[in-house]
């Protein structure tokens, strides 16, 4: 008989009764209660989750690359300071969304944190409550 990795253990606290969870157990319910895991799913089922996950991004757009090069604005302020302003002037200095004019704030279309860059083309200029509203989201990602 092979010795099976114990990977953890749960007790239970009506009746103190410990149980341990070990490597090849499918589901924690199998564990703890005794029951049958569920099967797993046939090569058709498979095929069809395949099928209408494609049909649900058929109509996202593409994803930025992750691994555009672009200047590192962060580390020169002055360099920073000229781009925000020339990127106010752009728009009017309104927001983007709302219109508002106070309090405006520099925004990353593609935020940076999924891949988007210090370039002019990438920037907007958004009030306080719109940025916050966007968030970090994408622009396909927002409700329209």
């Amino acid at each position: 008989m092979k010795k099976m990795r114990i990977l953890a253990r749960d007790v239970d606290p009506e009746t103190g009764d410990v149980s341990y969870f070990k490597a090849g157990h499918t589901s924690r319910l199998e564990a703890v209660k005794g029951e049958r895991a569920p099967k797993p799913p046939t090569k058709g089922q498979k095929a069809a989750r395949r099928r209408r996950k494609k049909q649900h991004y058929a109509g996202c757009r593409p994803r930025p690359l992750f691994h555009t090069s672009t200047p590192k604005l962060h580390e020169d302020p002055a360099e920073r300071f000229r781009l925000k302003q020339e990127v106010f002037a752009n728009a009017g200095n309104r927001c983007v969304y709302c219109g508002a004019r106070y309090p405006l704030t520099l925004d990353h279309i593609i935020p940076l944190s999924k891949g988007g860059g210090w370039h002019k083309e990438n920037l907007q200029c958004l009030c306080a409550p719109c940025n916050e509203a966007k968030a970090d989201m994408m622009p396909y990602e927002q409700a329209a």
